[in-house]
């Protein structure tokens, strides 16, 4: 195995982890919403929350998903790299959903977020699009050195 290949592979081997622990945390947090008796009722009340996080089946599920596309990709450093850009993409269209729904707070709104919900799914976005950039470009830098 020459230099150049194993900088490639080192170039961003902290990302892997990084998006392990991600996709643990959100898989933690859907599990136990789920495990939530009032996870049943929809419809918008703030008392539905685990922590300080809201309950719903519907977000129960989205954060499950999360959390298991997130240690699905941890298996393969491109895998990471793509969950971090669909990690962004996803939760900046939670985020400005939720700051909507929580501002006009309709009572019919199916997800039920709440200011904490959109606080984590703003910073998750936040975080993935600062991990995608650093490691493409780290990837970009090691491809370039290696030519």
């Amino acid at each position: 195995m020459s230099s150049a290949e194993i900088r490639s592979r080192t170039a961003v081997s902290w990302l892997r982890p990084v998006v392990a622990v991600l996709g643990l945390l959100y898989l933690v947090l859907g599990i136990a919403g789920f495990l939530t008796p009032e996870t049943a009722a929809v419809g918008h009340e703030t008392g539905r929350a685990v922590w300080i996080f809201s309950v719903t089946p519907l977000l129960n599920l989205v954060h499950t998903a999360v959390g298991v596309l997130g240690l699905l990709a941890a298996t393969r450093r491109s895998g990471a790299l793509i969950y971090c850009w669909v990690l962004f993409v996803g939760f900046t269209g939670m985020t400005a959903y939720g700051i909507l729904a929580t501002a006009l707070v309709n009572p019919e709104d199916p997800i039920n977020l709440n200011w904490a919900d959109n606080w984590l799914h703003g910073l998750t976005a936040a975080a993935a699009l600062v991990l995608g950039i650093v490691a493409a470009r780290a990837v970009n830098r090691t491809a370039a050195r290696s030519r």
